[in-house]
Formats: structure tokens, C-alpha cells, sequence
């Protein structure tokens, strides 16, 4: 879904999460399900960026740990003293956010869940050529302007490479 995709409307009603020290958000349309995480079974020989597949409501489901899809875990340089984020596994609470993308669910791992918005589609913008983010600009639908700071809107849906794709439906195939 492109900036052009809101013309016309409204409201755009987003999602923000949180994944290590980064804010993001998303288009809520997209989103079937918001669930608190549960057991998640690894699978041997799965790309590395997938944690495991999930059981949801009787479905698996693969569950994809964005902040390794994203190299989010590479970009320690602004993680300081001076961060707000603070990674404490004992008292988080982690949500899979259930998206259904070309007819298969797919869940993405998050650290938190920040809020429901409503914003008017003026205040998403798109990158300037000098914008610097450590997300690959072709998963970036564009930027939010909020009042604390801008988030980055991410397009969930290209996520995935042709080969990704493929790769995810033979591990879900083998799993029947």
C-alpha cells in the first residue's frame, strides 16, 4: 500500500509497536489479530529470521522476528545510556501481530504494542533522498509525522523476497 493509497480518505487508522529502541507503525487495515505471544516451536533449517511457527486457532503459522528481518540487532550505535528502551525479557510482554498476506497468515514478532491512531493522511510524508533509517527503503511506505518524533511506516506486505515466499510455503507444506 502506497502513500497514494490513502488519497481521499479521511483518517488512516495505524498501528505503532516498538521493536528494540525503534518505533514503527502500520496501516491497521492490513492487520487481522493483535495476540500476546505464546509458545513458539522452532523449526530446523528455517531462515534465520523466522523464530518458529505458532499454533493460531488451529492454524500454524510462521512467526517472523522483525528486528532480525529488519538488521535492526546490527544498529547498536544509538542504543546508550541515552535510550528509553531498556530490555528486560522478565517483565516484557511481546505481541504477534497477525497479518494475512497472499492468502496465508503470517505472524511478526514485536517487543511492544504503543498505540492505535488515527491520523490524517497529510501527516504521512515520503522520504526525502537524504532521510537515514537502518530499514531497507523498499519496506518503508513512509513517515508519520507525530508530535515526540517520527515514526516510520512500514509496508509489511514486501517484506518478503519471491525466494522468502517460496521458502515459507515449503516449510509449511512439510509440516501436512
Amino acid at each position: 500500500m502506497s502513500i497514494n493509497a490513502h488519497e481521499g480518505q479521511d483518517q488512516v487508522s495505524i498501528l505503532s509497536f516498538q521493536i528494540g529502541w525503534e518505533e514503527f507503525c502500520i496501516d491497521l487495515y492490513q492487520v487481522k489479530e493483535i495476540i500476546q505471544a505464546g509458545l513458539i516451536r522452532k523449526l530446523p533449517k528455517s531462515l534465520g529470521y523466522i523464530d518458529g511457527i505458532y499454533n493460531y486457532r488451529g492454524e500454524i503459522i510462521h512467526v517472523i522476528n522483525l528486528k532480525k528481518k529488519l538488521n535492526l540487532d546490527q544498529y547498536v550505535l544509538y542504543h546508550s545510556k541515552y535510550s528509553t528502551f531498556e530490555e528486560d525479557s522478565s517483565t516484557s510482554k511481546n505481541f504477534i501481530i497477525i497479518l494475512k498476506m497472499d492468502n496465508d497468515l503470517i505472524g511478526f514478532y514485536t517487543d511492544s504494542i504503543l498505540s492505535i491512531d488515527h491520523v490524517d493522511p497529510t501527516q504521512i510524508v515520503g522520504l526525502s533522498p537524504i532521510f537515514q533509517t537502518s530499514v531497507a527503503m523498499e519496506f518503508i511506505n513512509g513517515i508519520i509525522n507525530f508530535e515526540e518524533r517520527p515514526r516510520v511506516m512500514l509496508d509489511l506486505s514486501k517484506i518478503f523476497s519471491d525466494v522468502d515466499k517460496f521458502r515459507i510455503q515449503q516449510d509449511l507444506s512439510s509440516l501436512t
